[in-house]
């Protein structure tokens, strides 16, 4: 499978590595694939929709991640909700419903934010949950994943130590929610392998 991560900085972040975290871990944890990293610092889904065609579609991926909203919402962005949402079903009309994992924005460390506020940002969560469901997609909780974890706050504590780019510890389990994805999505293509041949004999 070809899979293709999409989002912003949060997406691209390298975080001292010499390639971006995420898809770093993805193919060390679920191999045999090509994994492409499109993540750009700042994006939102309206900057976003420009190269949607010349970055994602033209990679003729399998399967597609998707995370933004974290920029949506800043204070400095102000993506009305609305439009977020109507973004994020665009991308997911463009790709296919079926090849889309939609990720929910993490929160922040409000101690450490000026602009981004987790009331804010669960708003945008619940936007992409609405999503998934109107297009019977997968969808990862991120937010919900990492809010009710202890202290979650030491888990947003990156290079950067600014409440929103985090560190290693908190790509290595999103990586893990990706890769149990992925592996599924393993399993149902050699079923459906399997199927195929038993319908030849």
């Amino acid at each position: 499978m070809k899979i293709v991560c999409f989002g912003d900085s949060l997406t691209a972040r390298k975080e001292g590595y010499p390639k971006p975290m995420l898809t770093m871990m993805l193919s060390e944890k679920v191999k045999g694939h090509i994994y492409v990293n499109i993540g750009l610092p700042g994006n939102t889904t309206v900057s976003a929709r420009e190269h949607l065609k010349s970055e994602v579609l033209e990679e003729h991926p399998d399967v597609v991640t998707i995370l933004f909203g974290s920029n949506d919402c800043s204070e400095t962005k102000q993506i009305p909700l609305s439009i977020y949402e109507e973004n994020l079903a665009f991308f997911v009309k463009k790709i296919g419903p079926k090849k889309v994992i939609l990720i929910t924005p993490p929160p922040v460390d409000e101690h450490k934010q000026k602009y981004r506020t987790n009331a804010r940002i669960h708003e945008y969560a619940d936007a992409v949950q609405r999503v998934a469901a109107q297009y019977q997609c997968t969808c990862i909780d991120f937010f919900e994943h990492v809010y009710i974890q202890p202290d979650y706050e030491k888990l947003l504590v990156g290079k950067s130590d600014d409440g929103l780019h985090f560190g290693e510890k908190l790509y290595d389990q999103l990586s893990d929610l990706i890769a149990d994805e992925l592996r599924k999505r393993e399993r149902e293509a050699e079923k459906s392998l399997w199927r195929k041949m038993m319908d030849k004999l």
